[in-house]
């Protein structure tokens, strides 16, 4: 089966909005820890972004068919194994869906400061994760 170019490219814009969103939040630690509304929209827009990395990793990996779909993490992986994205980004990429998972159902032990620490180096992976899909889509 074919690479659905549209559908990937609409789901690479909307991840490109969402990290717009997220990359264009001012706060600061004490912000993130203290303020409610601020906790919900970051939960918010960093989850909305990792599900659609993962939807995007989901339909390449299954328009190429490849084995070994079960889980978000092992799609991830798959994409590395085979090329789609450089095995670097998908080892650290693999993380995403746990904070998926994090954000879904562990909103009560949610560690704001490890949040806040990581925060812009998961923007650059996703970034990076949606240039590298780009690359292979417009390729093939």
């Amino acid at each position: 089966m074919l690479i659905d170019k549209k559908i990937i490219n609409s789901l690479l814009e909307k991840l490109k909005e969402y990290v717009y969103d997220l990359e264009s939040m001012n706060f600061n630690l004490n912000d993130l820890e203290g303020n409610r509304d601020i906790q919900h929209l970051v939960n918010h827009r960093l989850h909305t972004a990792v599900e659609i990395c993962i939807d995007i990793a989901m339909n390449v990996a299954s328009a190429l068919e490849l084995p070994g779909r079960d889980s978000a993490v092992d799609v991830i992986g798959l994409l590395g194994e085979h090329k789609i994205i450089a095995k670097s980004l998908a080892s650290s990429f693999q993380q995403a869906p746990k904070l998926r998972n994090l954000l879904i159902h562990g909103y009560a032990k949610v560690d704001y400061a490890l949040i806040f620490k990581d925060f812009r180096k998961d923007i650059l992976e996703m970034k990076e994760f949606a240039r590298q899909i780009k690359a292979y889509v417009d390729k093939n």
